[in-house]
């Protein structure tokens, strides 16, 4: 019986013609239970004997008396703690007692739910920390402490393990950090020399010639690329001129332009095939005698040229230091001929008289014969 509860109890006398069928009623804690005609009236908890008493017949029988509400003693977890890593689970079970509480329902709470939630016991790790899960039922309680801890990174992976790069040529590296619910998955680059090749959140460019190595690492695990800048060939030479007519002593001066514009090695090697009619020097071409050479601009194996033609430079006057002069049989006198330009290809001069006779002339020395009158020439190239 539960307290505040009522119960009849019958009893049967034999014979059925008994004399005195009256029975009294007894009970052993009356403050448990009272008894009024085999009527019981359930006043506390507690063990009570009721007896029924008919001409010297004894019946007993033994009633218990249990709380209407029967509160709570402790609650107990199956786990004091737990380690966990972001995204498990753990299931903990709770223990009411005594078995026969009359409210078992256990209420589950977390201390800090973005680090650790509970849901019918079921703990979801979220977040790297610490956290209090409890599980409550009536006025008691019991306690598991979950400790979240990171989930490391056990390996990364790069798209490309080696690169090839012109000076200036970049190519993209996609790290892969494993496993995916790693806690940091925070990727740092490095190179062993930015001068050849620098790297920024995965993007290596090319700087100079040479060799590096870079590095993505995320925890303590790291993948590498090995990257190699190679020159950048030279496909083109050209030159303003391919072909010029020079007069000995002029100048013509010759611009190479090398493709592509980021060619590692844009020098330029000049050439002549003969020097002592034009010569080159950082493409300035000087024009020394009458011929033909061909001038060469070089750069890595592709090259230009330009044709040199040296044509002569004519006589543009001839004078001389005496226009005319007076002699006597015998005496002489000594012409002398300017010839212009100075850079003239042929400069000689030749000499005539127009009476011999009279007055005749041997490279300017004049020398006279005999009274009269000649007029001596000197004569360079179509000009006297």
């Amino acid at each position: 019986m539960k307290t505040g509860e009522s119960k009849t109890i019958n009893v049967t006398i034999s014979p059925e013609n008994a004399t005195d069928k009256s029975i009294v009623w007894t009970s052993s804690e009356p403050s448990v239970v009272t008894v009024k005609d085999g009527l019981l009236n359930a006043l506390a908890a507690g063990t009570v004997m009721i007896t029924a008493e008919a001409d010297g017949k004894i019946a007993r029988c033994t009633v218990k008396v249990i709380p209407s509400f029967i509160n709570v003693e402790s609650v107990s977890l199956d786990k004091p703690n737990a380690s966990l890593k972001v995204g498990e689970t753990v299931t903990l079970t709770a223990t009411v007692k005594p078995d026969d509480a009359t409210d078992k329902t256990v209420t589950w709470s977390s201390t800090d739910g973005s680090v650790a939630s509970v849901s019918d016991g079921v703990v979801t790790a979220h977040k790297v920390g610490t956290a209090t899960i409890t599980a409550k039922s009536g006025d008691k309680g019991a306690t598991c402490a979950i400790t979240v801890e990171p989930t490391p990174v056990t390996s990364v992976t790069l798209n490309e393990t080696s690169a090839s790069l012109k000076v200036g040529e970049t190519v993209t590296l996609t790290a892969t950090v494993k496993p995916d619910d790693a806690t940091d998955k925070t990727v740092i680059w490095s190179s062993t020399d930015g001068s050849v090749a620098s790297v920024s959140d995965g993007v290596v460019t090319a700087h100079k010639l040479g060799t590096a190595t870079i590095t993505a690492k995320s925890g303590d695990k790291s993948a590498t690329c090995a990257i190699t800048v190679v020159p950048t060939p030279v496909t083109s030479v050209t030159l303003n001129e391919t072909s010029a007519t020079l007069k000995a002593g002029e100048t013509v001066t010759l611009t190479a332009t090398v493709k592509p514009d980021d060619a590692t090695d844009k020098t330029v090697i000049w050439s002549s095939t003969d020097g002592s009619v034009a010569s080159v020097s950082a493409g300035v071409v000087t024009a020394h005698k009458v011929g033909t050479a061909t001038i060469t601009a070089k750069s890595g194996d592709k090259s230009a040229t330009c044709a040199i033609t040296v044509v002569p430079t004519p006589v543009t006057s001839v004078t001389l230091n005496k226009t005319s002069a007076s002699l006597k049989a015998g005496e002489t006198v000594t012409l002398t001929a300017t010839v212009k330009p100075d850079s003239a290809t042929d400069k000689t001069v030749t000499w005539s008289s127009t009476d011999g006779s009279v007055a005749s002339v041997s490279d300017g020395v004049v020398t006279a014969h005999k009274v009269g009158t000649a007029t001596i020439t000197a004569k360079s190239g179509d000009k006297a």
